[in-house]
This record gives structure tokens, sequence and C-alpha cells, in this order.
């Protein structure tokens, strides 16, 4: 199975031997790539949409990993058991999708790593799932035509972070490569154009923007 870089790079997370959840598997090529790769892994691949999850079972089928696979249509955490999980990945979707499914405590008592690609927010992400009491163990910046994505791991745990750690993430701040500084400065050059764009009067904004703008340059200069 090939994949995309972003699903690749996320392969790079599993150890080979987790009881996995993919919470909206698309296809389920990522899936796929697992179970072909590691002999010991359970996986569980879920999509809310029957169309996703009939595509799904026509490439697990051409693959012959039907017994391998256990494929699921329902909304997030609602499908399993807790006792049937360890590891969560969710990759595609956007910041609040992605908190609403994460707090369902319930389900997430044995859950001890969440890999997470999302789409929105990557600030909000790293508070809010710091808060259901993990704390980041790794991350990645990949790109994948010609879009920039971050890609976190959370086990659990508890750390304390600074803000520039929360903003940039403390792992990916700490090996800081050549996608970082192409994804920040064009951070960096966005934020630089909304000051110059925003009403006088938008006081409190201009302030944040200024803040960001300062501990950009401070990462890409460096």
């Amino acid at each position: 199975m090939r994949l995309s870089n972003r699903l690749k790079a996320i392969t790079d997370f599993i150890d080979g031997n987790e009881k996995i959840i993919d919470i909206g598997c698309d296809h389920a090529f990522l899936d796929i790539y697992l179970c072909e790769n590691y002999n010991n892994i359970k996986v569980i691949a879920s999509d809310i949409h029957e169309g996703a999850i009939n595509n799904a079972y026509k490439n697990i089928e051409k693959h012959n990993l039907t017994k391998k696979i256990d494929l699921r249509l329902g909304d997030g955490l609602s499908i399993v058991n807790s006792d049937e999980i360890d590891t969560i990945i969710i990759s595609g979707m956007g910041y609040y999708n992605i908190i609403s499914i994460l707090n369902n405590k319930e389900k997430m008592i044995n859950v001890n790593k969440i890999i997470i690609q999302s789409n929105t927010d990557i600030v909000k992400l790293r508070k809010s799932v710091l808060k259901l009491g993990y704390k980041i163990s790794k991350e990645k910046l990949v790109k994948d035509k010609d879009i920039i994505y971050t890609i976190i791991e959370f086990i659990k745990g508890e750390e304390k972070y600074s803000y520039e750690e929360i903003y940039f993430g403390p792992d990916i701040l700490k090996h800081k490569d050549e996608l970082f500084y192409e994804y920040y400065n064009k951070k960096l050059l966005k934020y630089e154009n909304l000051l110059l764009q925003l009403p006088y009067t938008h006081i409190l904004t201009k302030l944040h923007h200024m803040r960001l703008i300062k501990i950009i340059k401070k990462e890409v200069k460096n």
C-alpha cells in the first residue's frame, strides 16, 4: 500500500503493538498499510459516512484483510468499548470535531496514546488535549501536495509548557528543520499583512498579532 506523505508520516508514530482505532478512516489506506507491516497490531477502522465505509471495505477486501481490520460505521468513540483500544488516530478533521470525540472520557480510560493531524487550530488543540491528562511526546511537520501539516503524538501524563512551546510545539521547536522555516515564514508574512489591514479600533487583535509576530520572528531568525 502506497501512502501519501501525510499518512506515511503518521505511521512513524506507531510501534506495532497497539490496539488502534482510526477515526475517520476514509478509504482505510492507513489501516491497510499498518496491518501489512505490523503483525501484532489490532486495528478498528471507523467512519461516520456510509460511503466511506463501503469504499474502505472494497480496499480491505482487495488486500485480503477483512479478518484483520475491524471496520465499523459510527460516530467517534461511540462504536467501541474502552477495553478494545489503547491508541487513537484522528487525521484530516478540524479542531472542534476532534475535541468533541476526545471528550468521551468513559471510552478514553485505557487510551495511552493519541495521534492527531488536525486541519485547524493546532494551538487550541494542544491546549485542549493537555487538559485531558496527556502530554506531548512527539511531533512532526510534513509536506503533502504543497500543504504543511502538523502531526502530534500525545501520551498519558502531565507536563508544563511555555507559551512558545504551546504555539510552535515543544518537539518541533527543538528540531527546527526546513519545513519549520518555510511554514512559519509564511505565517509571519500573513500576520504582518493582517496587522497592516486591521482597523485602528481593533486594539486587542492588533496586540495579539504583534505578539505572534514577535515570537515567530525570534524563532525564524535564530
